[in-house]
């Protein structure tokens, strides 16, 4: 079972929304030492103590983490940064009218 499990709620394409989660995982890699690849519409991302997934539909990001023992006690600190990412990443492409064509 995961430790951490967020899910972020979107209105943009897939391909859109993909894009975003590869900046915010560029941003967490940078931070963290990340190693991610893509299969299909899910991020893998990983690197000693974390192992995780971003799975991008056409309505949401689904993020599952899981943390090695020695990381377990850093979660809150995690979920905030991830969050603050999302947050920040999702908010300004939305604002920009970057949402699905009507």
């Amino acid at each position: 079972m995961p430790d951490i499990e967020l899910v972020k709620p979107h209105s943009l394409t897939i391909a859109k929304a993909k894009a975003l989660v590869q900046k915010a995982a560029d941003a967490l890699a940078e931070e963290y030492d990340l190693t991610s690849e893509w299969h299909g519409n899910t991020l893998h991302f990983h690197r000693s103590g974390v192992d995780g997934q971003m799975h991008v539909t056409g309505s949401e990001v689904r993020l599952h983490v899981t943390l090695g023992f020695l990381l377990r006690g850093f979660k809150k600190t995690f979920v905030d940064h991830i969050e603050r990412n999302f947050d920040k990443f999702f908010a300004e492409k939305e604002q920009k009218g970057g949402g699905r064509a009507k």
